[in-house]
């Protein structure tokens, strides 16, 4: 996973005082609220692999007003897969080496998108996402909480190697059953699953996918059905991923449903 090093105006990066979770404002153009579903990158946030965290050194301040700068100035240090974060077909597939982060369709990330829960599920293989009658027209964006989101797994800062992702075989059956679907949100750091890392990734991204990780979509603040989403990965040449803002206003469900698919065991 490639490192990723910016200087940038530490007032540019203000994030709000909660970090993450419901944000409200009066008027968000779109006559309701804003759902910040963004990590926030801190030295307790999970890192992938890793026991500790992202840890101290993620962000040093350069330039500091207390120390008679005209500015505070951060560089920050860590990987392209941290946090909240978008991945690009060169991750994993190796005959889309040219396809970084530059190449990536926003408008995949921007959008209509349904949230489904898949509870009690360890893997999402074929049998649970058959189980969870994705619709199989009028999905573009498909966002998916999971237990990762009851064990608060993206406020754990130790990694955790059985979190819930796709399968090999559950991805192939997406790719094969819900052609239409152009981005998929998860509530870990990664879509795939720890023993399907590799092929899952591949069978999603080869198809065009678009993978969203790393989402906050705590129950007390988000329901089931649909939304507008909003991710904004920074476009980094050549990069294999990059971190993203991503959050949720309301929207009209644009497929008429009434009511949210079932969830998983239903």
């Amino acid at each position: 996973r490639c490192a990723l090093q910016l200087s940038l105006l530490a007032v540019l990066l203000a994030v709000p005082a909660n970090g993450q979770g419901m944000c409200s404002f009066p008027n968000d153009g779109h006559g309701g609220h804003i759902v910040d579903i963004t990590a926030t990158i801190g030295a307790s946030l999970p890192a992938w692999l890793s026991e500790t965290g992202l840890g101290e050194g993620h962000r040093t301040e350069t330039w500091s007003m207390l120390n008679g700068d005209d500015a505070n100035a951060s560089e920050l240090t860590f990987s392209a897969h941290t946090g909240t974060h978008v991945d690009a077909p060169r991750h994993f597939v190796p005959w889309k080496n040219q396809h970084g982060m530059e190449t990536v369709d926003i408008g995949a990330m921007n959008g209509p998108a349904l949230l489904i829960e898949a509870y009690d599920v360890p893997v999402l293989n074929r049998e649970a996402l058959e189980a969870l009658d994705i619709p199989h027209a009028g999905v573009s964006r498909l966002i998916i909480r999971t237990d990762n989101t009851r064990r608060k797994l993206m406020h754990t800062t130790a990694f955790t190697p059985d979190y819930v992702a796709f399968d090999t075989e559950g991805a192939k059956w997406l790719v094969e059953h819900r052609p239409d679907i152009r981005a998929i949100g998860i509530d870990y750091l990664s879509i795939a699953a720890l023993d399907h890392l590799a092929e899952a990734h591949v069978a999603l991204l080869d198809h065009g996918i678009v993978p969203i990780e790393g989402l906050v979509l705590d129950e007390d603040n988000i329901d089931v059905g649909w939304w507008w989403l909003h991710c904004a990965p920074l476009k980094v040449e050549g990069s294999d991923g990059a971190p993203a803002r991503a959050w949720l206003t309301p929207v009209n469900d644009p497929a008429g449903a009434k009511k949210p698919p079932r969830k998983c065991g239903q």
